[in-house]
């Protein structure tokens, strides 16, 4: 029989009761055991129901050899077996059949046990049913399954295949469609305010052309005003509080925050717009200053523009680059942390601080935060730290959008929790050791998929096992902190005292504070320190150490 799956009734009641078939020789296999076993039971109570010898006992004997032999022979054809095993089983069948026909030529006059037609009657019935058995056991064993059966599970298995592709690329268009909605969005929101800016200028210049020229005068100031706020050294972020609400803060590039959004938006859209609101109507606003009983409150200190430190560029024991910054009174106040290669490799990472130390946020963890940081490669990430610095977790792959990150903590916030080590099924840790021969752990999702890894390879299981206990403990009430192009991190070491450590959103630690403090406000005061300094700092070569 061929592989094609008709729309016969037959086929159509088989798909809808038991699934999609492979061929049609397991459809018509099943239909004739069916009828087969009904025709043999009818045969049975048709028997039982009659006493004497006659031509209705003649017609249950035919009936029930006929239903048992049709039955036989429906298990083997819906297997698809090779087509000389359904020679073979379609031979044993027409066997079965002739001896029913001779049984009806013989009885009731000739047939008694003992007889030669009786016995001839039972040894060709016994043969037939021999064949099929033979066809269904013994012949697939030497000709195989058939082709049709065959292509048909390896169309199956292609089927499937392309359908777990399809649905990893459904997966990919998804996320790149939703980056794309968020774009968009974006870009009508600014064509929105390009708009509104293109009527307001399109009307004042209307008006300027009916003005005196005192009033052009002012104009022109105005807009060299305007020209100087487009150099501006500050810029906007915007983030998500503790609460998971979004708000917005004016940051200079000194470190500095000049105004915050004080209250918080349901949306970073709403943040935007507010965000937006400042830019259109802080220019030109009046001062007014309410004299209380208190006086403002005083500023941060702006880079300074004649700084009381010195890098200084040196050669250590190594033969290695290294660079601190040292305070005119003497005192290392940061290094570097690690050695480099050449001069100008160090020179490159005194130029990083620079750069960065200014704008960089402050990263609170208590005890452990969740950092969503894009790498270098421009894919989002994400890890779990400690304060004391030590990375508990990561996501082990990156992600296309930060959205996409932020719902990946937010998964293994509510995993960890209730995800048992070692468990058969379901949200589970794994300890397993590597090819290295150091024990690590995994936590994968109930669907086998990978949620996060360590951070780390460990000596022995029990090790791993405890790292896997502080996850645990720390994962679900750690907030999602958003790392711009680097952070400070202030943390308490194993002397318990504070220190503070500037690093880059790929996990590269750029300078470490140069002493210890005894609380946290110091190490904060520490870091100001620098931020003020370092920016506009020289650079010292000094003598090899």
């Amino acid at each position: 029989m061929s592989t094609n799956t008709s729309e016969s009734a037959l086929v159509s009641t088989y798909r809808k009761r038991f699934g999609e078939p492979l061929t049609n020789d397991e459809v018509y296999g099943y239909w004739l055991f069916v009828v087969s076993v009904l025709a043999a039971v009818a045969g049975m109570v048709l028997a039982l129901s009659t006493e004497s010898i006659g031509t209705t006992r003649e017609m249950a004997f035919s009936l029930t050899g006929l239903g048992l032999a049709g039955a036989l022979t429906g298990l083997v054809v819906g297997q698809s077996f090779h087509r000389v095993a359904k020679l073979l089983v379609y031979l044993g069948a027409a066997v079965c059949v002739a001896a029913v026909g001779w049984f009806t030529a013989v009885y009731p006059f000739e047939w008694q046990l003992g007889r030669a037609a009786t016995t001839n009657v039972i040894a060709l019935y016994t043969l037939g049913l021999g064949v099929i058995t033979f066809s269904g056991v013994l012949a697939p064993v030497t000709v195989g399954q058939s082709r049709a059966r065959s292509a048909a599970e390896a169309a199956l298995a292609a089927a499937r295949e392309t359908s777990a592709d399809r649905e990893r690329e459904a997966s990919a268009l998804r996320s790149e469609l939703e980056e794309k909605a968020d774009r968009i969005e974006r870009l009508e929101a600014e064509l929105d305010e390009l708009s509104d800016s293109r009527d307001a200028a399109a009307a004042a210049a209307d008006a300027a052309s009916e003005e005196t020229a005192a009033e052009r005068e002012r104009a022109d100031d105005a807009q060299a005003r305007l020209e100087r706020l487009h150099e501006s050294t500050a810029t906007f972020q915007l983030y998500r509080d503790k609460a998971s609400e979004w708000r917005w803060r004016l940051v200079h590039r000194n470190g500095n925050i000049i105004a915050t959004s004080g209250e918080s938006y349901a949306s970073d859209r709403n943040a935007r717009r507010g965000m937006q609101s400042v830019t259109r109507n802080a220019l030109g606003a009046d001062v007014l200053w309410d004299r209380g009983d208190e006086e403002p409150e005083p500023t941060v200190d702006p880079v300074a523009t004649d700084p009381k430190t010195t890098f200084e560029l040196y050669r250590d024991d190594a033969e290695e680059y290294r660079w601190r910054l040292r305070h005119d009174n003497g005192r290392i106040v940061a290094a570097a942390a690690r050695g480099f290669s050449s001069k100008s490799a160090a020179t490159d990472g005194i130029e990083a601080v620079r750069t960065h130390v200014g704008p960089a946020d402050y990263l609170a963890f208590d005890p452990a935060a969740f950092e969503v940081y894009e790498d270098a490669a421009g894919e989002y990430r994400w890890r779990l730290v400690h304060r004391n610095g030590r990375i508990l977790a990561d996501s082990g792959e990156g992600y296309v959008s930060r959205s996409n990150a932020r719902r990946a903590v937010e998964t293994v916030a509510e995993t960890a929790g209730e995800a048992a080590v070692d468990a058969d099924d379901g949200a589970r840790f794994e300890v397993y050791e590597d090819a290295g021969g150091e024990h690590r752990w995994r936590l994968l999702s109930a669907n086998n998929e990978l949620i996060a890894d360590g951070g780390q390879g460990y000596a022995d299981r029990s090790a791993a096992t405890d790292a896997v206990e502080r996850v645990c403990e720390y994962a679900p009430d750690a907030d999602a902190l958003t790392v711009g192009e680097a952070a400070v991190e202030i943390y308490e070491d194993a002397g318990g005292e504070y220190r503070w450590r500037l690093r880059h959103r790929n996990g590269t630690i750029l300078a470490t504070g140069g002493e210890g403090y005894s609380d946290r406000s110091g190490a904060v005061e520490g870091v100001n320190g620098v931020k003020q300094n370092a920016p506009n700092t020289a650079i010292e070569e000094v003598e090899s150490q």
